[in-house]
């Protein structure tokens, strides 16, 4: 357990990155079984690393028939609704904004083409926060490369009715979006933000997932890539300080060469430390640094291991605040995930 005295001096020093680098830190949180790694999000957010930011923890997930269930304490998870989990954000933290949580293009399609689903969506999301004195709602609805366009009509829909009740009661709405270079059918930046969207959040991670054919499986982030991402999200919404940009502190495992089919993501670092070939050795970890990415790559027994250190995310938030960034997230919190050095 951290002395008092090295409490305090973490938590100047992760309040000192967010000065330095003139930017608002913000970081997601999600639901876990006691026991798991996730559920040390609570203890680490304590240092006040994001005191001036937000915290962002998932307390909703959308059904398979559209509707939309609060995750509490009382299902015996961690991270999730309770008052004294709300108190506790709110001791840490300028903003929260809870997280509605869809991850299938079948329950998206549940939620947002019923105007029903739509509506009773709004009041729900929208009476807790009222009622609980948070910030506002982060939106994470996704498969969107699966929505057809009703769905990303609807979707918007959706998000018009929930901004404008929030906005009623002095709340604001936050909106995850899918990381983009170009325009693309399934998803556009500003017309999303059109609907009344206070903060844009760009996921800029996972490039993995486009690795050509027969190659090693790409970097989680690499800065080129980082860069094309945030310019052409800047391109699409004019006002800057709409857009959060999201960065990983995770790690992966893949087939060497990439099988896509295959990769196991979203890696929390207590676990990346049990995979074979692991080390703490500086000259190895030096060795394994990536050029374009910063981040610790190694091959042991045809698997490849990738994982975001406190010296590669650092790296990323200097590249992003290169390009006049003030606002990152990040993803995630637990199992000590590494922070800014």
């Amino acid at each position: 357990m951290a002395t008092t005295a090295n409490a305090t001096a973490a938590a100047s020093r992760v309040a000192g990155t967010a000065r330095a680098s003139g930017v608002q830190l913000q970081t997601w949180l999600y639901p876990g079984s006691p026991g798991d790694s996730t559920c040390t999000a609570q203890a680490e957010y304590a240092d006040n690393r994001v005191l001036t930011g937000a915290l962002k923890p998932e307390y909703w997930s959308v059904q398979s028939n559209g509707s939309v269930r609060l995750e509490t304490t009382a299902d015996g998870t961690c991270n999730t609704f309770s008052a004294a989990n709300v108190a506790d954000l709110k001791a840490h933290s300028a903003y929260q904004y809870p997280t509605i949580s869809g991850m299938t293009t079948a329950d998206v399609h549940a939620l947002v083409s019923s105007s029903g689903n739509r509506s009773k969506a709004v009041s729900q999301l929208t009476s807790l926060v009222v009622g609980n004195g948070l910030s506002g709602v982060d939106v994470d609805l996704e498969d969107y490369w699966s929505w057809s366009a009703s769905d990303f009509t609807n979707y918007k829909k959706f998000l018009t009715q929930l901004a404008a009740s929030l906005h009623a009661k002095g709340k604001r709405l936050q909106v995850d979006a899918p990381a983009m270079t170009a325009d693309a059918s399934f998803y556009d930046y500003a017309q999303v933000s059109a609907t009344g969207v206070d903060e844009l959040v760009i996921m800029a991670y996972d490039e993995e997932f486009d690795t050509p054919p027969g190659a090693r499986c790409l970097a989680i982030t690499p800065y080129a890539w980082l860069k094309q991402v945030t310019a052409y999200a800047q391109s699409k919404v004019p006002d800057h300080s709409r857009l959060v940009i999201g960065l990983p502190s995770y790690g992966y495992h893949a087939p060497d060469p990439c099988d896509l089919t295959n990769v196991t993501g979203n890696i929390q670092f207590s676990d990346m430390r049990k995979s074979p070939g692991f080390s703490t050795d500086p000259a190895v970890i030096a060795a394994r640094r990536d050029p374009s990415s910063g981040e610790i790559r190694w091959v042991s027994g045809g698997v490849l291991y990738d994982y975001v250190d406190s010296a590669s995310l650092t790296a990323k938030l200097k590249v992003l605040t290169g390009l006049g960034v003030t606002k990152v997230s990040v993803w995630s919190l637990g199992g000590g995930n590494p922070w800014f050095g």
